[in-house]
């Protein structure tokens, strides 16, 4: 096993668990809130008079359950304000976009801007982001509130010194840093990593729903249905056991109960009769019973699929990039090819790599058709994890003996 595949994994679980442990809040009629050790209030000096920012997380939240229309409206509301206002995932456009165009111009021609952005997060969050660029060098200011009980709480503060910042040609601010946390150092003997991505450019309206229909729901944690070539003549290299996973709710209306074991060195096996397993498949992909008993762990005599879940080393890293559709064409059979990028903020890109998927709505229903990875460079998938081959499989849970 990798060792730095098990300390992507490892790390994100201590760390919470260290959190949680030493966190505290106390509720009051003070607006003081407490968070492990720092004590905040609204009297903290701010940039913006927060009580009217939380008059309009109030008003929003009150008919929504901050979803993304809620989070539009107050962007929305916040342009209206004159602020600089975007959410956190990058899925509505940012608002008063053109204030940001002194601070891009700074990047290449020097001088001292100064730029404040307001980042609304859908769980019921703000991110204040303080950005100055100072005659090349650019620190960032980072502070949150968590609205809970019609109140915007201050819990976290941070800054940093960035050591990367560019607008890309994808229409993004990236911006990447370091800085010092105690209860992180602790654990890691290392600073703690900054990451910003803003879209700073709009995005076509319908390539953003065309992403939510058809690339969201599938995305690139833990599959590997578009960070492979495959089309309807190979699917050598899809991971059907991943699909199966990831369409099992949708197509029963109940968690997959084919689980991996609380005892980390064992693997568990399921026998799961032919029909059950080749429904879920089927409702997205064309594939035929017998492509896939060729490509799988298939036992005709039993008519069964004998499935293995993904045990604790297959995992994918704590936070995986995300798609975006950036153009879209109709073919002739009716069926449509997205050209998409994937962003990944955690290594600072606004492409790490492009692909083109052809989908097609039949019926109501969606199949996905085909995925070609775009460009001769090979992907570096450091953050992704495959399942386990059966030779592997069997060395990890059986010391080899098959």
């Amino acid at each position: 096993m990798d060792d730095v595949k098990w300390k992507f994994v490892i790390l994100p679980l201590v760390v919470a668990c260290f959190v949680l442990a030493g966190c505290s809040a106390k509720s009051s009629d003070s607006t003081d809130v407490s968070v492990g050790i720092e004590t905040v209030s609204y009297q903290d000096e701010l940039p913006v008079d927060i009580s009217k920012i939380e008059q309009i997380f109030i008003d929003e939240y009150k008919n929504q359950a901050g979803n993304l229309q809620c989070v539009q409206q107050i962007v929305d509301r916040l342009a209206d304000c004159g602020f600089i206002a975007i959410d956190s995932d990058n899925k509505v456009d940012m608002a008063n976009a053109e204030n940001m165009c002194p601070f891009i111009d700074s990047l290449e021609s020097g001088g001292h801007v100064e730029v404040l952005i307001l980042q609304v997060f859908n769980i019921g969050g703000l991110n204040l982001l303080e950005i100055v660029a100072d005659e090349g060098n650019v620190s960032v200011e980072r502070t949150y509130f968590k609205f809970q009980d019609d109140h915007l709480s201050k819990t976290v503060h941070s800054e940093f010194e960035a050591d990367y910042c560019e607008y890309t040609d994808e229409g993004y601010l990236m911006i990447g840093g370091s800085r010092y946390s105690p209860e992180l150092y602790v654990l890691t003997m290392s600073e703690e990593e900054e990451h910003i991505a803003l879209r700073v450019e709009p995005l076509d309206e319908q390539c953003r729903e065309l992403c939510e229909k058809y690339m969201t729901p599938v995305s690139y944690n833990l599959n590997n249905m578009f960070i492979t070539d495959w089309d309807e003549d190979d699917f050598a290299g899809l991971d059907f056991y991943d699909i199966f996973d990831r369409f099992y709710m949708e197509t029963y209306g109940k968690n997959c109960p084919y689980t991996m074991s609380d005892d980390l060195t064992v693997g568990n096996e399921y026998d799961i009769p032919a029909d059950e397993f080749e429904n879920v498949i089927m409702q997205h992909i064309k594939v035929s019973p017998e492509e896939l008993h060729m490509h799988l762990r298939y036992d005709a005599n039993k008519n069964i699929y004998i499935y293995r879940p993904r045990g604790f080393g297959e995992f994918d890293y704590a936070e995986v990039p995300y798609p975006e559709v950036v153009a879209f064409e109709t073919n002739d059979d009716g069926s449509m090819t997205l050209m998409v990028n994937a962003v990944y903020p955690n290594v600072n890109t606004s492409k790490l790599f492009s692909h083109k998927v052809t989908v097609a709505d039949e019926n109501g229903r969606i199949y996905y058709l085909s995925n070609e990875i775009l460009g001769d460079e090979e992907l570096n998938l450091w953050w992704h994890g495959d399942r386990l081959s059966d030779d592997e499989w069997n060395e990890y849970y059986k010391g080899g003996d098959d």
